[in-house]
């Protein structure tokens, strides 16, 4: 089994989770193909359909009750200035997204309901779950629970708090589709989840725990590990869907409550940060309004990351918008550096890659397409174990990126 041992810093943001639910204003990113539902001074309710993407076929709703703004310019995650649908909040919004007992569902029905809410998948990658679902056959469905990278700790207090919810949906979607087995992939060792999960495995729920190594949350090292398989593009050729387990919470709320894809739960942590937590936000949310919640900094100059520390993004300003895909913002003491120096030709970057392939290479030849493309740089998984164990401190992961980009 390929991967590394990290250091956790998991510890320092466990604890109660906090909400902020009302923001003065709440932004969408508009990205390509999407068609905006609403116009400039409509009032929307929460929870209202305000964007369709119309390739994918998945719709953004509302956050927040209030009132429909001229498209602004913001910072995303990936710390790009782009348009942004504003929504400014009334704080009129009423409590619609009760529990509400449902009849026998199909799956043709379960499929709507998870695309009419917009459920995408939370683990970073931000597909939509509906697709995952809409295959003839599922055997087996593995819960993504290992929350691999650094310091974020969101699914963890999430499978604390709503067990028991994940598994009512759980035992849903195993009557729907008829499957042979659903395995909750945790950490081994993490005995509190263990104790929490437990209790609801039978025959067709397992616990399994895997090494506690990085990347094995990504979705080949759980088929290999616990199928002992392997697949050519996507796990569903071995009758596997893998899903999050924030997104199966956002699955149990669209069925049981109509609730659509409007909040999630991220870590807010770092050592420039005076209280790390997990907060529950309503999706686009500015960042800079959560600061207060977590003790304000504790310093005057700080590094930002949208995301764990491998695979995360540096954010010039702390005023970007929160997207349905962010698991995490990472706050640090502003450090200095190293300077990268001359290749070692060590080839740790290599032995240590999960897919095999040269990051120093890809370095070697970022402006030769050809040979890029002969070393297929993507099957990169975005990992930055390259850059981890560099020891020129060479940052491979933003030339294969780079490489990316370039051969698309």
């Amino acid at each position: 089994m390929i991967g590394i041992k990290l250091p956790k810093f998991k510890q320092i943001s466990i604890n109660e989770i906090k909400e902020y639910v009302n923001p003065k204003s709440v932004y969408f990113e508009i990205k390509e193909n999407d068609e905006i539902l609403v116009k400039e001074n409509d009032t929307v309710e929460i929870g209202t359909p305000i964007i369709k993407n119309t390739k994918k076929e998945t719709f953004i709703h509302s956050s927040v009750s209030g009132k429909v703004k001229k498209i602004t310019k913001k910072i995303n995650s990936l710390n790009i200035e782009t348009d942004f649908l504003e929504i400014e909040n009334n704080f009129k919004e009423k409590d619609i997204f009760k529990k509400q007992k449902i009849s026998k569902l199909d799956k043709k029905e379960f499929i709507e309901i998870l695309k009419q809410n917009g459920i995408v998948g939370l683990g970073g990658a931000g597909f939509p779950t509906y697709k995952k679902y809409d295959n003839v056959e599922i055997k087996t469905l593995i819960i993504n629970a290992v929350e691999c990278e650094p310091y974020i700790t969101a699914d963890y207090m999430l499978t604390v708090n709503y067990i028991k919810e994940v598994i009512e949906v759980l035992n849903l979607i195993l009557e729907i589709f008829n499957m042979e087995e659903i395995f909750i992939a945790i950490k081994t060792h993490n005995q509190l989840l263990k104790d929490k999960i437990i209790p609801f495995t039978n025959n067709k729920i397992k616990l399994i725990e895997v090494p506690n190594l990085y990347p094995m949350g990504w979705e080949k090292s759980l088929v290999r590990y616990i199928k002992h398989t392997d697949y050519k593009k996507l796990p569903i050729e071995k009758g596997i869907v893998i899903s999050n387990i924030s997104t199966i919470y956002s699955i149990y709320e669209a069925v049981y409550c109509n609730k659509p894809l409007i909040e999630k739960i991220i870590t807010v942590t770092g050592n420039a940060i005076n209280k790390p937590t997990n907060i529950k936000i309503r999706i686009g949310t500015p960042f800079n309004e959560l600061i207060k919640i977590c003790g304000n900094y504790n310093t005057d100059s700080v590094s930002l990351v949208a995301g764990g520390p491998m695979m995360g993004n540096s954010i010039s300003t702390d005023q970007f918008i929160i997207p349905n895909n962010l698991n995490c913002v990472l706050i640090l003491n502003e450090q200095h550096e190293l300077k990268p120096i001359t290749c070692l030709r060590c080839g740790k970057c290599s032995d240590n890659c999960p897919v095999k392939i040269s990051p120093v290479l890809v370095k070697d030849n970022i402006n030769n397409k050809s040979e890029l493309q002969r070393l297929d740089v993507n099957r990169c998984i975005g990992c930055g174990i390259c850059s981890y164990v560099c020891p020129s401190k060479i940052n491979l992961r933003e030339y294969v990126q780079e490489a990316k980009k370039k051969v698309k």
